[in-house]
């Protein structure tokens, strides 16, 4: 097994900036960023206290990895224009398979952080899971050892566990705050604060700690509470597309199984 030492990193958005700077703070060396807006490059550079680079063909060819941390839809036509590299070369999605380097990549592989990123906002890294796939056992051991770095919880997963891992995300993360979003826009029509429910969040979240989503699921659906459903229904007569949403999501809470 080899040690990765150093990296290039492709990319300069929110999951770039926090796997470089956590590469940065554990002793690996970032040969340089490059991304298609020179600006956001730059940027980043300066906070990993390297070089960024205007074009792809420049970037260095001696680095031990290269982490593609770029929008899905970008992925492909990145590995079309990648240089011929000895280093492993790793993008980070969670629903792209191994399969987009079609083996024109030497040493291909996933290093997906299972999280939710914000640029300017922290997060404690060692808390989120590293999931890794390669065709290549010791690439595996070497994307361990660098995950093991900062993160506590590093998992070999293949691209259909981890496209259904990512699916699984969408509906716990992304579902649940425009959920928010929704509770938000409720409360302002009456001048309340978003606030005010926070604790509420909170707790129904640390709920998990110790119950399964079944066993914490509360509320008028669940108890089949038709009267104050309806009222509620009501309520949302100027908001048909809020009402579609509670209609629906109610009646699938009702058919929850003991």
């Amino acid at each position: 097994m080899f040690s990765v030492k150093s990296v290039v990193i492709i990319g300069s958005g929110n999951v770039a900036t926090h796997l470089g700077t956590a590469f940065l703070k554990n002793g690996i060396d970032i040969k340089g960023v490059f991304s298609t807006t020179l600006d956001h490059a730059q940027e980043l550079a300066e906070k990993l206290k390297t070089k960024a680079f205007a074009s792809i063909t420049d970037i260095p060819k001696d680095a031990d990895a290269y982490l593609l941390a770029i929008s899905d839809w970008a992925l492909s036509e990145t590995v079309r224009q990648l240089p011929s590299v000895d280093g492993i070369v790793m993008h980070t999605s969670g629903s792209i398979g191994l399969g987009i380097f079609s083996g024109t990549i030497k040493r291909a592989a996933v290093f997906y952080p299972l999280q939710t990123f914000s640029k300017n906002k922290q997060v404690d890294l060692s808390l989120v899971p590293i999931l890794i796939e390669s065709d290549d056992t010791e690439i595996v051991e070497s994307l361990k050892e660098l995950g093991n770095k900062f993160s506590e919880h590093i998992k070999e997963v293949d691209s259909h566990q981890r496209k259904q891992l990512h699916l699984a995300a969408v509906f716990a993360c992304n579902f649940s705050n425009y959920m928010y979003y929704i509770a938000q826009d409720l409360l302002q029509e009456k001048g309340l604060d978003f606030n005010l429910i926070k604790p509420l969040i909170k707790e129904t979240a640390k709920k998990l700690d110790t119950l399964s989503p079944r066993a914490a699921q509360t509320g008028p659906a669940i108890r089949r509470d038709m009267k104050t459903l309806n009222r509620h229904l009501e309520r949302l007569n100027k908001h048909p597309e809020y009402q579609e949403i509670y209609h629906l999501i109610s009646e699938q809470i009702q058919n929850l199984k003991d």
